[in-house]
């Protein structure tokens, strides 16, 4: 016979009341919780004490939800100082928060709706790969309920919606195993950011345009060809190139972005 029992874990200060927690030590704390209740409860089920709280079996611990139907958590982003260069802006936080987001997780294209995230985009568009390539892990580990549940997760802004987190944006965070050997393509620079070795190529036999990247391994004296195709892509003349790398792909393998260890004119 199935029994439940609630437990509630209340938040709250010691001298004085309390209307948020800080995002990263409050879900650690959330997380330390969850073991400990974990391993505690398999010791009641089982009369055994384990170490892994991932061992609980004949029986669950799950979130409750505050409104039929979801599961909600209220989040808030507090600046305590001026963002270095984008606006103090709800509609620019929001904008750079869904671009970001979104080509993290598959939308490589994913076009801004304010002015300084289009004109980042514009200036410095690889520096969404790199922040997306940066988020591969976190998001991995976001989108666990998704894959092992039947749920999806919305992102929300005050009374409108941003982004939705489903089973196909899941298959572009998880990627499949890194191919050692490396492989050429033939193709062109779009974008180039000289400070990080990030940029953006059309490559021809996929037939778009891809997020690029110099290895830890790169040939240095090849750095000259990947500006001289830029160039030549911002002048209509000569800027094919031969790429040598390794393509990381999705786990449906789509190509998400190239490795390039070597580069010469094709």
């Amino acid at each position: 016979m199935e029994r439940e029992f609630g437990i509630k874990l209340r938040f709250k200060g010691e001298q004085h009341d309390i209307d948020r927690l800080d995002l990263y030590d409050g879900s650690d704390s959330f997380h330390g919780f969850a073991r400990a209740l974990s391993i505690v409860v398999h010791a009641y089920l089982n009369d055994e004490v384990t170490g892994r709280a991932t061992a609980l079996k004949g029986g669950s611990l799950s979130f409750g939800a505050p409104r039929r139907g979801s599961v909600l958590f209220d989040l808030v982003a507090k600046f305590a100082r001026s963002p270095k260069s984008a606006p103090v802006s709800a509609d620019t936080f929001y904008d750079f928060t869904k671009v970001a987001l979104a080509r993290a997780t598959g939308d490589l294209d994913a076009s801004a709706q304010t002015s300084f995230v289009q004109k980042k985009l514009s200036a410095d568009e690889p520096f969404f790969d790199e922040l997306g390539e940066a988020l591969e892990g976190s998001l991995q580990h976001a989108h666990r309920s998704i894959d092992n549940e039947d749920v999806v997760v919305s992102l929300e802004r005050p009374r409108a919606p941003l982004l939705l987190f489903d089973k196909s944006t899941s298959a572009w965070v998880n990627t499949r195993d890194e191919n050692p050997t490396p492989q050429e393509f033939r193709g062109n620079m779009t974008r180039f950011n000289t400070q990080t070795g990030n940029g953006r190529a059309y490559i021809k036999s996929i037939r778009r345009i891809v997020p690029v990247r110099k290895s830890d391994g790169f040939v240095d004296g090849s750095k000259s060809w990947l500006t001289w195709s830029l160039h030549g892509s911002h002048l209509s003349t000569d800027k094919d190139l031969v790429f040598s790398g390794r393509k990381i792909v999705s786990a449906t393998g789509e190509t998400k972005r190239i490795l390039i260890d070597n580069c010469w004119k094709a």
